[in-house]
Parts: C-alpha cells; structure tokens; sequence
C-alpha cells in the first residue's frame, strides 16, 4: 500500500513537470511567434515608411511641372495642397493607404527654422526666451555658442575657448567653423540635452526647478538665413526680435487668404512685402523672410502595418528633378 501511494504520488509529480514544461515549451513557441510577428511588421513599417519618403520625392518633382491633371491622379483638393508647396506652405499628414498598411506624409520647406549659424545676438536672446531659458544663462550660452563657432581663440566675456576646462576635461577643442548639425550644439558648453531638446536644467547648471522647451525643433543648419513666412511656427516666429504676438497672429490669418480656408488656391502670401504690409512690420524686415524658397525640404514619413509604426525624417536639397541627401535618420516608434 505504501508503495503504491508513493508510486502515485511519484506519477502526480511527473505529470505536474511534465505539465509545466509543454506549458513552458508553448509559451515559448507563442513568445517566438509574436515577436517574429512583432519583427516581421516592424519591418514592414519601415517599408512603408521608407515608400513614402520616394513618393514623395515624385510629388515634389510633378509639383514643379505644368500641366497635371488634378483629377487623374490626385484628387483635385490634394492637388491644390501639392501646388501651394510652390508658395512655400507645408504639405502635412497626407495619408496614403498601402495594400499591407499605410504611410502619412509630411513635407515642410527647411526655411520655416531658423539657421542656427547666421542667428544674430538679439535673435538667440528672444530664442532662449521664447523657450522658456532664464535671462542670467543668456550670455553665457551667446558667448559659448560664438566662441565655438567664430574662426578664432578670443575668448568672449562669459564665452569658452579650447583651453576652457569644460573642453579640456572632454578631449575636444571647438570647432571654429559654422555647424554642419544641430547635433553638435551638445559639444558647446552649456548647451545640455535639456537646452536642446527640452527638459530640466539639472545637468551643468544645477536648476532642477526650472524646465524648458528646447530650442532643436526652432532651427536648422541649412538655408541663407531667411524665415519662410508661409510655414514658420508661431513658436519660431517668436524668434524675431520685436514681434508681437498680435502680429503673429496676423502672419496665421493672413496665410489663409482672403478666403479665410486653409487648403485652396489662395493660401498663402505672395511676397515677403505682402507679408509685411498685412501682418503690420516695419517695412525694412521683408529682407528677412522668403516664401517659395523650397531649396531645402524636410520629410517625415512614418509607415504603419500590423499596429506597428516606424519612421523616416530625411532633409533633401532639391534642384529640378535631383534630390541630394543631407540629413537622414530611421526610427521605430512606440
């Protein structure tokens, strides 16, 4: 009798592990599976996304050229939105359906920032502002940001050259020469993740208390300085010295037309002067902006299959019919 039991209890205990492991083998089996899954729609997405970075370079090339049938191909309220591209207005969230997904689509005029290297003293001043920076940090990050730049070893008043103890302690001397990306402002000293991209200021200047926007998504390293008017954000017309929040608001209102509806064939201003007059600047700050400049262009295509999203940002120069690659990143995202 007593053997018995213990052979039962010894057959009970066989099939629990046994049991356990066929659990342990399926788990195994469907965690593989869904992350083969997982990679398969991950690739997928990247993809779609990447397809839409070349479709968009075909619509950029068509918009160029006369001609086209709205009706054929686009749609004609799509087809108005491409042309307007011509006047300097961004083309944003375009979707477009894909057999296994879809890709949404934005193009944008770099000139809509503010190149970083031909920002004047009061330009950086109502950037920092406008992101959120205490004035005390102002000079120190002016001076720094100069001194990294400027082509030579003066060393400004709350500036830093090579022999600064920031570059020392890092191995690296400044640069001496404009920014070839924004990525560099985080070898400038001062200049931490928080200035850049947003966050709190704990990192180097120990303000944990105080939080800014970042100053990243207001600029880039490409054009001749101008702002395109028909595509700057409200938070990079802030920028300007001097400007007014009422005039901004003009800057909005007057993109629309006189019609007052975003997305027809009078969106948008036809000159800086234009621009200028209707918004209530000084006359003399039309020099300051452009409108259809579209010499650099931003693209943001981000592919979606399965629940699963990635994303393509790629800045191209534009000549004709030729694009040159000058920026280009990939990213899942969650």
């Amino acid at each position: 009798m007593k053997k018995n039991g213990s052979a039962l209890v010894l057959a009970l205990v066989t099939i629990v592990v046994l049991s356990a492991l066929v659990m342990s083998f399926l788990f195994q089996i469907r965690l593989e599976s869904e992350l083969a899954g997982r990679y398969r729609f991950r690739m997928k997405a990247q993809s779609i996304a990447r397809a839409g970075t070349e479709y968009a370079r075909l619509l950029l090339v068509k918009s160029l050229r006369p001609g086209i049938e709205p009706q054929e191909e686009y749609g004609e309220a799509f087809f108005i939105r491409l042309q307007n591209l011509n006047r300097g207005l961004a083309l944003t969230n375009h979707l477009h359906e894909m057999e296994e997904g879809f890709f949404t689509l934005s193009i944008q005029p770099e000139s809509g920032r503010r190149n970083v290297n031909r920002l004047e003293r009061a330009d950086w001043e109502a950037m920092l502002e406008s992101a959120g920076v205490p004035d005390r940090l102002h000079d120190a990050l002016i001076d720094c940001f100069l001194d990294f730049t400027d082509g030579n070893d003066l060393t400004r008043l709350n500036g830093a050259e090579s022999d600064d103890p920031f570059y020392v302690e890092r191995g690296y001397e400044v640069k001496n020469a404009p920014l070839e990306t924004l990525d560099e402002l985080l070898l400038i000293k001062g200049f931490t993740r928080a200035i850049v991209h947003g966050g709190s200021l704990t990192e180097f200047w120990d303000m944990p208390e105080v939080t800014v926007r970042g100053i990243a998504p207001l600029l880039t390293v490409y054009g001749d300085g101008r702002i395109n008017i028909n595509t700057a954000s409200p938070e990079v017309l802030r920028t300007l010295p001097g400007i007014t929040e009422a005039q901004i608001d003009r800057i909005l209102e007057g993109r629309l037309g006189i019609d007052g509806l975003a997305g027809t064939e009078l969106d948008g201003f036809r000159t800086p002067q234009e621009a200028v007059a209707f918004a209530g600047l000084p006359p003399e700050t039309a020099e300051r902006f452009t409108t259809g400049e579209r010499r650099y262009l931003r693209i943001t295509s981000i592919g979606e299959a399965g629940g699963v999203r990635s994303a393509v940002w790629t800045i191209f120069e534009q000549s004709g019919d030729n694009f040159i690659t000058l920026f280009h990143r990939e990213e899942e995202l969650p």
